[in-house]
C-alpha cells in the first residue's frame, strides 16, 4: 500500500477541480482511465494525493469532460 504524499494547498485545489470536472461530466474514472490509456490504480491515486497530479495529466483528464485548466499568479501575500 502506497504511503501518503504530503501535498500543497494548490496541488489538493487542482485535485478538487479535476474531481469536480469529472462528476459533472458524468465521467467515471475507470471510462477516463480507458480514453487516456491509464490505470484506474494510478489515476484514483493521483485523485487521492497518493500520487502527484501535474499539469499536463490534470489537463488531459479535464479535456475529456470539455474544459480547460488556467493558471493564475497573484500577487500579494499568502493567505491560507
Amino acid at each position: 500500500m502506497p504511503i501518503p504524499r504530503r501535498t500543497g494547498q494548490a496541488e489538493q485545489a487542482l485535485r478538487e477541480q479535476v474531481r469536480a470536472a469529472l462528476a459533472e461530466a458524468r465521467i467515471s474514472q475507470a471510462s477516463a482511465c480507458r480514453q487516456l490509456d491509464l490505470s484506474t490504480k494510478h489515476l484514483s491515486h493521483m485523485l487521492t494525493g497518493r500520487a502527484p497530479l501535474t499539469l499536463d495529466w490534470a489537463e488531459k483528464i479535464v479535456a475529456l469532460c470539455d474544459k480547460r485548466i488556467e493558471v493564475l499568479v497573484l500577487t500579494g501575500p499568502h493567505t491560507t
